[in-house]
């Protein structure tokens, strides 16, 4: 097998183009280290094919990055991915899963045997969950501002139990999750040259009590509905009946690591943080419910709360809905 010594641009990045250069040069010499490390461990089934999956991901991730270059926000989707260290495969005794981020040494780790589905073969499924992976580190910055509003409000007594501080944390990972995972389809129809398929209706015999729930997500569909009429309670996207175009809104403004300060301020000057506490409850709880159906959260108990949170979520969300003109923040040092 031939190792890859030197990784090439494919794409023109402009002022740009060296700072991808060095990022992805960085991500293969140390991805490579890390592979012989799993080939060492026993974690690799298929030395061959699974290099060049490793080699596969590295590749998406220039796409990726070339698929945003025109976005407002892309030095800091740029510097949020220069954290990365790592893309390789997970070891063959965790394929149950698409991808997994490893937060400790920076690395993100993609199975490199997906199938397809109905839409997307199975290189077009590496590109979505590679994508996946890569924005959480874009939605890091500012989950990382949603745990420092955690600790003011508990140094405060605002949020006084530890289980109110979980659950508010859960709720903004709802929204990590289902932005991430809309950037991560449109991208990977985008360069599969598709079109992505419309929304219907799944169901889920252990989530909302088998209620169906609409979505056209590949995984993680139960957050898609929720995540949409979160982003509606926000001014500028209330005001957009289309539900997939309402999420791809709240997807993008999670470019921007202020994405939770805005919110929070937005909900503050509006006088609702008193609403914005139980709402992002029970989208904790919903997404808690979410994780458990793979084994994510070993607490099953939330599967049975599901469709109550679900309810009194949809209640609140839709009685908060805001049809007004985009919020303008006051600056924020980000």
């Amino acid at each position: 097998m031939d190792l890859m010594e030197t990784y090439t641009l494919k794409y023109d990045f402009e002022e740009y183009t060296s700072a991808v250069d060095t990022l992805l040069n960085r991500i293969l010499t140390n991805s490579t280290s890390y592979f012989a490390k799993q080939l060492k461990n026993n974690e690799i089934k298929n030395v061959t094919s699974e290099y060049l999956s490793m080699l596969d991901c590295i590749f998406h991730t220039e796409e990726y990055l070339y698929a945003n270059r025109n976005n407002p926000n892309f030095y800091n989707i740029l510097h949020s991915i220069s954290d990365v260290n790592i893309i390789s495969v997970l070891p063959q005794n965790r394929r149950g899963i698409y991808g997994q981020t490893l937060d400790d040494i920076h690395a993100i780790l993609i199975n490199p045997e997906l199938s397809g589905n109905r839409t997307l073969t199975p290189a077009e499924r590496t590109r979505l969950y590679t994508a996946h992976e890569l924005g959480h580190y874009i939605n890091e910055s500012w989950m990382q501002s949603v745990l420092k509003h955690i600790n003011e409000q508990v140094r405060l007594g605002r949020i006084r139990t530890k289980e109110d501080a979980q659950l508010f944390y859960d709720g903004f990972s709802l929204l990590n999750e289902a932005t991430t995972q809309d950037r991560a389809e449109d991208f990977a129809y985008t360069f599969a040259g598709k079109t992505r398929p419309p929304m219907g209706y799944q169901s889920n015999p252990l989530l909302f009590d088998g209620t169906p729930y609409k979505t056209n997500f590949d995984f993680y569909g139960e957050l898609q509905i929720p995540a949409t009429m979160f982003g509606r309670t926000l001014r500028g996207i209330g005001s957009i009946n289309d539900d997939s175009m309402a999420l791809a809104a709240l997807s993008q403004r999670a470019l921007k690591s202020s994405f939770a300060e805005e919110i929070l301020e937005e909900y503050t000057k509006d006088g609702q943080l008193q609403n914005l506490y139980p709402e992002i409850k029970n989208m904790g709880i919903i997404k808690n419910a979410s994780y458990a159906t793979f084994g994510a959260n070993s607490n099953h108990e939330v599967l049975s709360n599901s469709k109550s949170a679900l309810i009194g979520f949809s209640r609140l969300a839709n009685s908060l809905r805001d049809y007004r003109e985009p919020f303008s923040p006051k600056n924020i040092n980000r």
